[in-house]
């Protein structure tokens, strides 16, 4: 199972800088004291030839570069007040959770250990920051640390593999996949893990809807890397369950606006995986990035850009 986990994160990460513009309609008023906020979209990219962590605007405008290194830095996760990047970078050597300022600056690593640490995930209140872990030959497990590093310790004691977890908008639960692709939540501890949706089907990497009503997750068919995904969407019971993209290409990854009212995600429907949007029911599908390389992973949030007017 975490070999077939593996292989669908890999095609998903095959999933910034200064000047930051657009301040949306809930910017502050030149004046007023307060820093001017904006949606945006983190992701990352191999456009330069290695994976980094690039920031647009929703409509793909005013691409980003935010960080400029060597390595593979994948994975972001923009903090819920908007002035942090999560990510995982492998600079030193093996892939590790780091945090920087939403405009690229204060790169520093989380935690001081030598595992391998993946898939980033802010508490809503951007205190906390959890993660998985991957120990070789055995089942990865999730962890939390807080936001400065401190503070480190593991939920899950390895018994089950756990992957892609995401912390529900009130703070209570956490959301993950287990083996054979199912939809768990736990309680924010680790603890009380409960299957959601209709057995026998297959979802890859789930995501919580801003208001904690919604799950939209990978609709998986087949075994990776021979397999399709569609995205789809359910209730947080694993109620009304449905497609909302058509099957026969790979769409997945997805992230919700913070409205609720749209969703991003990677898709390869045009040969190599490019970043779309669409309408949280499907409609109004458009193409976001164009570039020969993986354009993937989409964090969607509202960020403070200092220094705009």
């Amino acid at each position: 199972m975490l070999s077939s986990m593996r292989t669908a994160a890999r095609s998903s990460w095959i999933v910034l800088p200064a000047v930051l513009a657009l301040a949306d309609a809930s910017a502050s008023p030149q004046g007023s004291g307060q820093v001017p906020r904006a949606e945006k979209i983190a992701f990352y990219s191999t456009r330069s030839g290695v994976a980094q962590i690039y920031l647009m605007n929703p409509d793909g405008s005013g691409v980003q570069r935010l960080t400029l290194t060597s390595a593979k830095e994948r994975s972001p996760v923009i903090s819920p007040d908007g002035t942090r990047i999560a990510f995982a970078s492998e600079r030193g050597g093996v892939s590790q959770i780091h945090v920087m300022n939403v405009d690229g600056t204060g790169q520093r690593r989380l935690t001081d250990t030598s595992e391998t640490e993946l898939l980033p995930a802010w508490s809503p209140d951007g205190t906390r920051i959890y993660f998985q872990i991957e120990h070789t030959g055995s089942p990865s497990i999730l962890a939390v640390a807080n936001a400065d590093g401190s503070g480190l310790r593991h939920l899950t004691d390895g018994s089950t593999a756990y992957n892609y977890p995401m912390v529900s908008p009130d703070g209570t639960r956490i959301l993950c996949n287990a083996p054979g692709f199912l939809v768990h939540v736990l309680t924010i501890d680790g603890r009380d893990a409960r299957a959601i949706g209709t057995p026998g089907t297959l979802r890859l990497r789930p995501a919580w809807s801003p208001d904690g009503t919604k799950i939209a997750y990978g609709l998986l068919r087949g075994t990776p890397p021979n397999h399709t995904t569609a995205i789809a969407v359910m209730d947080e019971d694993g109620g009304h369950d449905r497609p909302i993209t058509s099957d026969g290409d790979v769409s997945e990854f997805p992230c919700w606006s913070p409205d609720g009212r749209r969703i991003a995600f990677q898709t390869a429907r045009d040969g190599n995986f490019e970043i779309y949007v669409m309408n949280a029911d499907g409609g109004g599908q458009k193409r976001l990035t164009n570039d020969p390389g993986f354009d993937g992973a989409p964090s969607w949030g509202t960020v403070r850009l200092p220094g705009v007017k």
